[in-house]
């Protein structure tokens, strides 16, 4: 996956779980927002979503 293709609000999959992109940083990581949950989960490495 190459990392200038995830935006914000984009969904993507990370571990096999639904998430929305909340940000993307300059580092390729991106911070994640599991709605159901009220979780963000931030600095995970963009090699390690896959779009959804």
């Amino acid at each position: 996956m190459d990392y200038v293709n995830l935006w914000p609000g984009d969904r993507v999959k990370w571990r096999k779980v639904a998430f929305t992109i909340n940000s993307t940083w300059q580092d390729g990581t991106a911070d994640l927002w599991d709605a159901d949950n009220n979780t963000l989960i931030e600095k995970v490495p963009a090699s390690e979503l896959e779009a959804i």
